[in-house]
């Protein structure tokens, strides 16, 4: 007996065999031609001498030696299941239509039979992967019937308590799990509730600690499984959220860390939404502020400036919601008692995973007492000042009033004598003008004058400066050592003032240099479009003492008297301050000096 499935697979072969052919491959040729045509018609097939072969196995059957032979569909349930073969040996008793019922019959009940297998199999194989996936889940699970017997423990249970499946199946729930725990979640009571309802119980939050294992954070749950209306048994799931409680309370650690440091922080400290609206308010700004965070719930930052600042701060909300940061930004606020304070903000965008701005961060550092102590060093710094340049007046403005008051008096005392008499009047003229000096060189470093600005060649200046003093540097014994810049360099500014300014460090750094020496000049432009101007002086050097003192008014190291006031270098860093520039010195006793002044670049000029 030979049994095909429509794939014509061969899945038993009884010992008579298939019909005979020349060749064992041509007798499964016709095996499967007989077995595919019964699979086709869904009909049983008698082949014997007294019956009709079908046309269409006509070709495959004209060549072999066919013993009798019956073959029959194999159904259940309407379902075609295969083909059942049956033959005799070529000298055998021929089969007949009641061979072919009986064949029929078995047909049927083979196919019963291969249908049950399939049952079988697939629910096997449904029972495997069930088990598979109950091994594989990373919560442990214990399945619990009304004895409150264990009936299945998953893979996962088994290695977090170290026990084996033999010792867990079968034994009682409250000798799997400790008493402690027992005892703590009241397990069993909940089994039976569970049971009884067929609800399901979340329970909770356990600690459970294992023999010889550190303890572990579950979370835990009682699943009725039911069976019909009844419940047979109840899953008991449990998850390990020991990790996450970690994290957890790291999270909430850092979060009261956080909430510490901005409750305790001295400065504003805000966050706002997109519209600038407040969302939370420190208590430094409510004590700063006088404002109660109650009474700014749907405001915005910019509410509480002042009038004159409201556009700045709507600005800076403007570039924080585009997603850029804003620092050291100086607003004013206005309190609830309606004083003005001076805050300087450091602000930045808040986004989510996104990357999308959902919020602001502002920390505001309250800078009216700072501003006010400020002015009050200005002023003591302006008092100071105003002391040395009255000392300094008094002292350079005596010596000519003396002289004019002495000529004044020596006139009215020898008016007959002509000769006397003229020299007395040349001492009061230069007297004058000495005076005359020193009050338009104040004024100058009070006031300079601004109001002849235009774009100025810094080499072409310098040339003229040079070729001013060139008798004083030839005098001197001064040698001048020019290094240019590459192409022309303007920078914008008033001509008269920046030579007035060149010329003063030429005479300086000759007087540096009283028995002569090198005075190298170079000009240069860097990155920052900064046109430098450094003199370079090979003279007695400056004690570093004076070094800060430099730039001060009346300040000189030359003995009182001279035709030295003080106020050169002083009115030289007002006029460079003007135009918006530094001027530096660095120096070494014995070993020179270097001042180097700093002026931007006119725009749109490239040097080459």
């Amino acid at each position: 007996m030979v049994l095909d499935t429509p794939a014509g697979a061969l899945l038993l072969k009884a010992a008579l065999g298939p019909p005979r052919c020349e060749n064992e491959n041509a007798g499964d040729a016709l095996d499967e031609a007989i077995g595919r045509w019964v699979l086709k018609h869904r009909r049983p097939l008698l082949l014997c001498p007294d019956e009709e072969t079908p046309a269409s196995l006509v070709a495959s059957v004209r060549g072999a030696i066919v013993a009798p032979f019956v073959s029959v569909p194999i159904v259940f349930a309407g379902e075609m299941l295969g083909v059942m073969n049956l033959a005799r040996e070529e000298n055998g008793n021929p089969f007949d239509h009641a061979h072919l019922q009986l064949a029929s019959i078995a047909g049927l009940q083979v196919g019963a039979f291969l249908h049950l297998s399939r049952l079988d199999d697939r629910l096997a194989e449904r029972e495997r992967f069930i088990t598979r996936i109950l091994e594989s889940i990373p919560s442990s699970l214990l399945v619990v019937d009304a004895r409150l017997r264990v009936v299945s423990a998953n893979r996962n249970f088994l290695d977090k308590t170290r026990r084996t499946k033999k010792a867990t199946e079968g034994r009682k729930l409250a000798d799997i799990l400790s008493p402690a725990l027992i005892e703590q979640t009241r397990m069993v009571d909940k089994v039976k509730e569970a049971f009884s309802t067929g609800r399901t119980i979340e329970g909770g939050k356990v600690a459970y600690r294992a023999p010889n294992l550190p303890t572990h954070v579950y979370f835990y749950r009682l699943i009725p499984i039911p069976a019909g209306d009844d419940v047979q048994e109840i899953m008991l799931l449990m998850d390990d959220v020991t990790e996450q409680e970690k994290v957890g309370a790291d999270a909430k650690r850092a979060e009261r860390h956080l909430a510490s440091v901005v409750e305790c922080a001295n400065d504003f400290v805000i966050s706002l939404d997109r519209e600038g609206r407040l969302v939370s308010w420190n208590p430094a700004a409510e004590r700063v502020s006088g404002w109660s965070f109650d009474k700014l719930q749907g405001k915005t930052l910019a509410e509480l400036c002042t009038a004159e600042d409201r556009d700045a701060m709507v600005h800076m909300i403007q570039r924080l919601a585009a997603g850029s940061g804003v620092q050291g930004r100086r607003v004013r606020l206005v309190t609830s008692n309606g004083r003005e304070l001076t805050i300087a903000w450091s602000c930045s965008p808040m986004c989510d995973d996104q990357g999308t701005v959902v919020g602001m961060v502002a920390v505001g550092r309250d800078l009216t007492e700072q501003l006010q102590l400020e002015q009050q060093l200005i002023q003591s710094d302006k008092m100071a000042s105003l002391g040395v340049m009255a000392g300094g007046i008094a002292h350079e403005l005596r010596n000519p009033l003396a002289l004019i008051a002495v000529s004044a008096q020596l006139l009215l005392e020898k008016q007959d004598d002509p000769e006397f008499r003229e020299s007395c009047l040349e001492r009061i003229n230069a007297s004058t003008k000495r005076a005359s000096l020193i009050i338009e060189n104040l004024l100058k470093f009070a006031r300079p004058q601004a109001d002849k600005v235009g774009q100025i060649s810094v080499c072409d200046l310098l040339d003229d400066t040079f070729l001013l003093l060139s008798d004083q540097l030839v005098l001197q014994k001064v040698r001048l050592r020019r290094k240019r810049c590459a192409g022309g360099v303007t920078v914008p500014g008033n001509p008269d003032l920046l030579q007035q300014v060149f010329a003063n460090l030429v005479l300086n750094a000759c007087n540096a240099m009283p028995r002569g020496g090198d005075l190298r000049v170079s000009t240069s432009v860097g990155e920052d479009r900064k046109v430098r101007i450094s003199f370079q002086d090979s003279g007695e050097g400056i004690p570093p003492d004076n070094l800060p003192r430099l730039f001060d008014p009346f300040f000189t190291t030359k003995p009182p008297g001279g035709s030295f006031v003080g106020l050169g270098l002083s009115i030289s860093y007002s006029i460079i301050k003007q135009h918006f520039g530094s001027i530096e010195v660095q120096s070494r006793v014995g070993k020179g000096s270097t001042f180097t002044v700093s002026l931007p670049q006119s725009r749109g000029v490239h040097e080459a």
